[in-house]
Formats: C-alpha cells, structure tokens, sequence
C-alpha cells in the first residue's frame, strides 16, 4: 500500500515520468544488462518488469516524494532480513555494476528519481476470491516471521509518521467529510472519538522498525504455501500489534462470514513463532478497526483527485466497510475479551509467585547471591531492548551489556537452536564454527594478536593471561586500577579492587588511581604505575601483568585521555611487565568508535579479555594473545576449558558479530550514545556525565534510591563508582532515538 507515504504533500505527488525504454536504457548502462521491460501498475512510483540473462528483475523508480534516506532504510531492512532470517522469501537487491544497490535516473520532465533492481519472487499474487484453507495460518507465520527478523534492526529515516499507521487514524478525521455516503459521516465521527487515545495505548508496547505493508497485495503465494513478501516502501517505527493489525485487517477484509474463524487460524499462525503479550491482545480489535477506517477515509479524498485511478484506490473500502459493520458494534472490552479468548491470553496480568524470593534464599543463600533492587523483578522474557516481568509489565533496559544485540536476538537465537539440534562438543575435534570464530577475533585485533584461546567466562580468561604472564615474565606482581573489577576467581578476584577494602587487599596486587581528572596526562600515568611497581617491590613482589577494564567501569565510568593509557601501557612494558585491556564490558563496539575500546587510545596490548557480550548471553568468552606469549606458556604448563569455545557458542557468537556488522552497531552505538549524553546534559546540567557511546554514567547524590524510581518509571539501571554514586547506563547497542527519548522521559519524572 505504497500510497500514504507519511506527508500530504508526498501522496499528491504524481508518479514518475519515466516509460519503458528510458528503463532499459538505465539497465544496459547501470546494470550491463539488455533487457526486454514491461511496466507494472503502481501508483506512486513507476515499477518494470524486466526480463535479462534468464533472469526476471523489477526496476523500481521511486516517486519524487520518497527520500534518499528512506531509499537506503529500505535496502539496510532487505539487506538485514537476508542475513537473520535468510529463508525469509524476501526479494534480493541487485547492485549495479559499480556496487551501488541505488542508482537514479532523469525522467521526461527533468526530474531524478532514484532507482533499485531487485529479484522477481516465483508465485502469483493471492488470488482473494480463491484462498486456501491452509492460508490464514500460513499468513501469520510468515508476518510474525518478519516482524521478528527486524526486530534487531532500526534506521533514523524509520521514525516518520504514515498515514496508513492505525495509531494515528484519529488525525485522518477531516477525511471523514469527504466520505460519498453522507450517512456514513457521523458514525465516523464517533468511532474516531474511540480512537483518540490508540497511540498514547500502543507506546508500552514492543515496537521497531517494521515492514509497515504486509498484506495480501504484497504476498506471493504457490501451490501450497507462501513464497514472497514484496514491497518495503511503507517502513516505518511502529508497534509490533500495529504491524500484526495491518495484516490481519488485510485478511479479514476478504473473509466474508468467517472473519472470526480466520482470525484465529491468523493468530495461531502468528504465535507459533512469536507469542503475544496479554497489552498486545487487548488492542489487536481497535488497531483492526482503526486500519479499515483509515483505508475508507484515505480512499475517500484520494479518489475525487485521481479519478482515472478511482478503481484501484477504492478497491479496499468495501472489505473495510464490512469489518467497521461487524466489529464496529462491539465495545472494546467485549472486542478485547474476543481476541483474548483467541489467543489464549486474559485481561488480567499474571501475578508473580509470592514464594519466589523465599524459595530462593533457602536454596541460593542471601548475601551470597544478592538480588536487585528493593523489590525484586521476577522476570519472564526478555526481547530486543525490553525485559518483561510476571506482573505484566516491560522494562526499558538500560543496563544489561550481556544481550548487546538485544534481548533473545532471532538471528541469534536460531543459530544456538540449528547448531544444538546437530553438534556441541569441546574443542578438542575439530569443528569449522571453532576455527572461523578464532580468525575473525585474530583479524579484528592489531598485528601481533595472532592467538585466540576460548573459556566460558570473562573472569576464565582473565584469569589465564595472568597465568600466561607469571610464566612469561616470572614474576607474580599484577597492578590494577583502584576500584577495579575483572572476574571471580580466586585470582581476578584479587585484582576486583571495588569488592573488598585496601586493607584485605593482598600483597601481590598494588593499585594505581584511575584517571578522574582531565589532567591525568601520560605523565601521570607513568608515575602511578612506578609508585605501584614500588609497592610490589616493597612486599617482594614484582610487575608481571598490569590489567585495565577500557573504561574503568568500576570506578564511574571515565574517560582517560590518549596519552594515559599508552602511559599505563609503555610503563608497564618498560618495567618488564605485560599488558592486558579487559574488553569485556568495554568490548563489541560498545564505545561507538572501533570493535574494541582499546582501539580507541592507539594501544597494542599483549592481552586483550572478551566475555560477556559475546554471545549475546550464550557463556563464552576468549583471551586473544601472541603466539610467543602462548608458546612460552605451553612450554611449562597447559590449559584446557572442556566446553570453552564449543561449536554452538561459537556459532553464537559469529552471528553477534554478523549482526553487529550488518546492523551497523558500532556507529550507531556512538550516534546514539552522543545523543542520550547530550539530552542528559541538557537535563541536568549541574551533574557529571560521562562516557563513550552506549556506557554512560551520571553521578548524583542518593543514585542508589534514584535507580528504584527509574524502575519504577519503566527503565532499568545499575549504579557504580565510589559508594555506587553514578548511575550506570549500558543497554543493548540496538537502542535507537526512540529508546533515548523514552529513557530520558522516564529520567525526568523520576527527578520529580
């Protein structure tokens, strides 16, 4: 339904002035392929069929109307399909024979239009007078299948306002008057008064970047099942029942006498692959009936203007008329409790169980493994950057690092359930998913960094570089920034400064003070780290490993100056000890700038530590070092992690790097992580906030009780630093300008 592009002005734009042979002559010259075209019907743009090398292509040109921004936003959306779901019967762009996925072309009238070339799809579009029994089900798998592969993706050209969003059929009201039967017009009115608050009700609701347009015109269908989705040109930021709505209106429009029959065989398609929250049930009849009142009203302005085209504009509204009838009597409550009956669910919230928190003493300890907060969450599910609870309620999270591309992430979720369903044994067989990862890890790092070890654990890791540099260097003094943390064994436990007092820490570890100051140059660097060298010398000891966390977590999360670091690093070296960067909160493209913190200050560790991040929550982690280093540990001892580095973490963790590749995390995580730094700025411009990227700190006075009124606002943070006196902000690197704005909502009720 590429007419209702967002913008008045946009819908009125007429469709390019481009014919066949000025398409063919842009194949032969941006393509290099001679081809016989035929257009297509469109209303908007202007669409070729083309036939060239066996092959059955679509040149797309786009109205003037549709940006280049938006243009690209549809390819990063195709492109991005491809990968997480890549059974997704989705068409494939063509890139010209310079690459580019879009070109453009002058038409008749002088204007530029950009251009695209994708796939042709086998199939026939849906025949509606003829669906099979078997195709309302099929229609809500594939639905929930694509929502579900974009819920990982999000582009900036996706937050516009489209007139075809049901959220916002209340704004179509001046339409309503134009409706041909008069008798029409005042029960319109009312139902647009039902409508007034759908988009204040849908903004708790999961949302992302989504297809905008899944409908019947847009699906391929052959004999038995479903083999296209066609058109992403109505893209946009939206509600996942929004989404779920637009298709299921589609549906019902044709179904007659079993519009209720085929609503549930649609949803029992559609939670198959992606269970509905009991808020999303409760609005799937509004947003229905919210979408056949905006096909009605839409078609009843545009049609008067573009009378040679009054068929195809109006061909929706008579289904849409027969779903406002049926439906339009209900109530929403009784609307509500239907679809709820349907789908399983009830209007009720599931209540947490009361015994949880005291079962878990009695088994897990108190003290030993503390909970957060005053009142514990108990969580239920977690998806993209959202934690749900069995209360009923979502969390924005702002604080788990551990799912960096998101919460249950479907392209990595499959990858764990392919590769559990055939293999996972140690790394002592030979495997190719083991192999693949140790090389991207080695390409991804500095020259020298040529050995990849794999253990389950951050701490695992960091506790075998200082295992490596004891052997290596011989001697067994580590130096560690104050209030520091790298991992709970018994070793990296030591070098955890910010878990115990200075007193109790042992004589083989010494301290250096983090850089909290913007002077904390090179020099002072050096310095700290020949004043902790005495102190191991003094107890008898000497430097063998000086580690780093790259963004000093712990101790507020602080951004050192250039010179600092390579200071730490080149003391360290000169004093004949070696240097580890922990990048396993730093890690992943967290900082916004290179895949690695490090990276960022021109350093060229003899250690670099990946954990938690890196399968997305699956336990693996890696210590990346050079061969001479390993060599030598070999020599006089052995390592060996039994499950560290198996074939389905490995595979975890390439998808993470495919996904944070082909999402573009690592840039997005610095555009948007500047962006919430400058919100917060200019909310509170009276206290620090630091960071790089998407680990963010903001300290305030009372930040411990601060983070309980977050939460009780909807957003989930930690607190770190001296005394716990920063709030600690690290989501999922899939945030968008969407999350900030609510984070930052939410930041200032909770400021009172």
């Amino acid at each position: 339904m590429t007419y209702g592009a967002g913008q008045t002005a946009s819908m009125l734009e007429d469709p390019p002035a481009v014919d066949g042979r000025t398409a063919a002559r842009l194949l032969r010259s941006e393509y290099g392929l001679d081809a016989v075209v035929s257009e297509l019907r469109s209303e908007r743009d202007r669409n070729f069929l083309a036939a060239a090398d066996g092959r059955r292509l679509v040149v797309k040109v786009s109205n003037t109307g549709d940006d280049a921004d938006q243009i690209a936003m549809e390819c990063a959306a195709m492109e991005h399909v491809a990968v997480v779901d890549p059974e997704l019967p989705i068409p494939r762009l063509i890139p010209g024979t310079t690459g580019k996925l879009v070109t453009t072309v002058q038409a008749a009238d002088g204007r530029a239009h950009l251009v695209r070339v994708i796939t042709v799809l086998p199939g026939e579009v849906a025949d509606l007078t003829a669906l099979p029994s078997w195709f309302a089900a099929g229609f809500g798998v594939i639905g929930a299948r694509l929502t579900r592969a974009l819920q990982g993706f999000g582009h900036p050209a996706a937050h516009r306002r489209l007139d075809w969003d049901p959220r916002h059929v209340a704004e179509l009201r001046p339409y309503a008057d134009h409706l041909p039967d008069v008798r029409r017009r005042a029960p319109m009115h009312r139902l647009l008064d039902r409508f007034a608050g759908l988009d204040e009700a849908t903004r708790e609701l999961p949302a992302s970047a989504l297809h905008g347009d899944v409908t019947l015109s847009n699906l391929l269908l052959a004999e038995d099942r479903i083999c296209g989705v066609i058109d992403f040109g109505d893209m946009h930021h939206t509600a996942r029942v929004a989404e779920l709505a637009i298709s299921l209106t589609s549906l019902l429009r044709e179904s007659g006498d079993d519009l209720w029959a085929d609503a549930r065989r649609f949803l029992d398609g559609y939670q198959q692959v992606l269970p509905l929250e009991p808020a999303e049930v409760e609005l799937i009849g509004e947003l229905v009936l919210a979408r056949s009142a905006a096909s009605v009203l839409i078609s009843a302005w545009r049609a008067p203007l573009y009378p040679d085209n009054e068929e195809y504009l109006t061909s929706l509204v008579a289904g849409s008329w027969r779903i406002l009838d049926q439906l339009g009597d209900l109530g929403a409550t009784e609307l509500a409790q239907r679809f709820h009956r349907i789908c399983g669910t009830s209007r009720v919230a599931s209540v947490p169980d009361p015994t949880l928190l005291v079962r878990r003493k009695a088994a897990l300890g108190g003290e030993l493994s503390p909970l957060f907060y005053r009142r514990p969450l108990q969580v239920v599910r977690g998806q993209g950057p959202w934690i749900h609870t069995a209360d009923g309620r979502r969390y924005l999270d702002a604080y788990n690092n551990v799912p960096v591309v998101g919460h249950a992430h479907p392209a990595v979720v499959q990858a764990i359930s392919r590769q559990a369903a055939v293999l996972n044994l140690n790394s002592r067989y030979l495997h190719p998913h083991v192999v693949e990862l140790a090389e991207r890890l080695v390409a991804s790092m500095p020259d020298g960094l040529d050995t990849c070890v794999f253990a389950n654990s951050g701490s695992e890791a960091n506790d075998l570089a200082w295992r490596m540099a004891r052997v290596v260097t011989g001697r067994d003094g580590a130096i560690v920034a104050d209030l520091a943390y790298h991992g709970v064994s018994e070793a990296t436990a030591a070098f955890s400064t910010n878990t115990y007092p200075a007193s109790a820490r042992p004589s083989h570890v010494a301290v250096f003070e983090a850089p909290r100051n913007a002077e904390d140059d090179g020099i002072a660097a050096a310095a700290r780290v020949r004043a902790a060298r005495a102190a191991l010398r003094t107890a008898g000891h000497d430097l063998a490993l000086l580690a780093v966390d790259s963004v000093f977590s712990s101790a507020g999360i602080l951004t050192p100056r250039n010179d600092f670091m390579q200071g730490l690093q080149d003391t360290a070296r000169a004093a004949g000890g070696l240097f580890l960067a922990d990048e396993v909160q730093a890690g992943f493209g967290r900082g916004g700038r290179n895949l690695w913190r490090f990276q960022d200050f021109g350093l060229t560790p003899d250690f670099v530590t990946l954990g938690k991040p890196m399968g997305n929550g699956h336990p693996v982690a890696a210590l990346i070092t050079r061969r001479e280093i390993a060599d030598a540990f070999t020599e006089v001892d052995e390592y060996f992690s039994t499950f560290g580095g198996n074939p389905v973490s490995c595979v975890a963790a390439l998808t993470v790097l495919d996904v944070i590749e082909e999402s573009g995390l690592v840039a997005r995580s610095g555009e948007v992580g500047a962006e919430l730094r400058g919100r917060l700025e200019a909310l509170v411009p009276d206290l620090p906030v630091r960071g790089q990227g998407l680990m963010v700190g903001v300290e305030l006075a009372g930040a411990a009780d601060f983070a309980e009124r977050l939460r009780d606002h909807g957003v989930l943070v930690g607190t770190t630093g001296p005394g716990g006196g920063v709030l600690k902000i690290r989501p999922p690197l899939i945030w968008t300008a969407a999350e900030v704005a609510r984070f930052v909502a939410a930041f200032q009720r909770a400021m009172g």
